[in-house]
């Protein structure tokens, strides 16, 4: 994306810090942080972003200081030593020019030991938590952003494809998964935007929510969630199938929750809450009998983060707007049957709403 993009990204902190009375925000959020700076860091890696009105400083491990002062926009990048105690020495004449001043921070993404360490060089400083102000920046896509989701989500459907395609009585879960990691990864994806798992049988209504070494067979149901991250943004989708027959029982719970799920898409609009969204398929699914069994949140909203803003659930008061992306996920989870559960994700348009994910929504793969 053009520089103007990012610049214009850190003016809205600039005017959230202005309206929260705030000198300076420090960012550690992995999210925030490639939001703001368009660069890819390793999972295993830790930066930091300082924004206050007038500067803007990134700090990064010296590994990685040649690589963002090639790629990065930002101009005044400072190196810090890894796996030393005082890590942020670096920063000790910055630290220094100030006494008692109002300081924004990303909780509870923040751990301790960083808290910590801030206080004990800002003994006099007031904290105040950010986080939800720089989650909601993020909520509303771009054009640019949109174009990119379009194609996370196009791999995501790659893979869950040839993934059901590939799965077979016999098999094991990991092997289905592993299938889907290859797919994303060959199509572009830097990562899997989670950790993409497979559960079958009981597995799926405990629900285990990682791929095990259990074999798959007929008259179980299986979840196969998945989703990649490409050039930052991240995909989801889900998909409850069979290897062979299934019973009674089965089909009319993935007919129910398949319905349920398409009837809450067609809900999707401009301007409805997030709670009522949530309550179109809350409702339709304790009518069936099953509300009980439906234990998570009927959707969330997804970007540079795996799970942002807006979140669909109970009492919800987020207003649905144009340009953002949401998943849409009922799901309810059988004991004794098994777990139907069928997401995709969806953009919100100017008057409704838009599919981004196509899979089939097959019992039988």
């Amino acid at each position: 994306m053009d520089t103007s993009v990012f610049k214009e990204r850190i003016n809205r902190v600039r005017k959230t810090m202005a309206g929260k009375e705030l000198d300076i925000c420090i960012l550690t959020n992995r999210a925030s942080i490639r939001y703001f700076t368009s660069l890819r860091m390793n999972t295993a890696a830790f930066s930091i972003l300082l924004i206050s009105q007038d500067d803007i400083k990134y700090v990064v491990a010296r590994l990685d200081v040649q690589r963002a002062e090639r790629d990065c926009w930002i101009k005044d990048i400072i190196s810090f030593p890894e796996d030393t105690p005082d890590y942020l020495q670096v920063l000790n004449d910055f630290f220094n020019q100030w006494n008692r001043l109002r300081i924004g921070l990303e909780l509870p993404e923040l751990n301790y030991e960083m808290y910590h360490y801030l206080h004990e060089k800002w003994p006099k400083a007031e904290f105040t938590n950010i986080a939800d102000e720089m989650g909601r920046l993020r909520t509303i896509k771009s054009d640019a952003e949109i174009a990119i989701i379009r194609r996370s989500a196009h791999i995501a459907d790659k893979a869950m494809q040839q993934a059901l395609e590939a799965a077979k009585p016999g098999m094991k879960e990991y092997e289905v998964t592993a299938v889907a990691r290859y797919v994303m990864l060959k199509e572009g994806a830097e990562n899997p935007s989670f950790e993409p798992f497979l559960a079958s049988g009981e597995n799926s209504w405990l629900p285990q929510r990682y791929a095990s070494d259990k074999v798959l067979q007929p008259f179980e149901l299986n979840l196969l969630d998945m989703g990649g991250i490409y050039q930052g943004y991240c995909s989801d989708i889900t998909r409850t199938f069979s290897v062979g027959e299934t019973t009674p029982k089965q089909k009319r719970l993935f007919t129910d929750v398949l319905r349920v799920q398409q009837e809450t898409i067609q809900s999707l609009r401009p301007g409805i809450r997030a709670g009522e969204v949530d309550f179109t398929a809350r409702r339709a699914i304790e009518e069936l009998g099953y509300g009980e069994y439906f234990p998570h949140l009927t959707g969330h909203g997804l970007g540079i983060d795996i799970h942002e803003g807006p979140i669909i659930d109970k009492g919800r008061t987020d207003i649905l707007q144009k340009n953002m992306v949401l998943t849409i996920e009922p799901g309810v989870y059988l004991p004794g049957v098994g777990a139907v559960r069928i997401e995709d994700m969806v953009l919100i348009t100017e008057d409704g709403y838009e599919l981004l994910t196509c899979t089939k929504r097959n019992l039988i793969s």
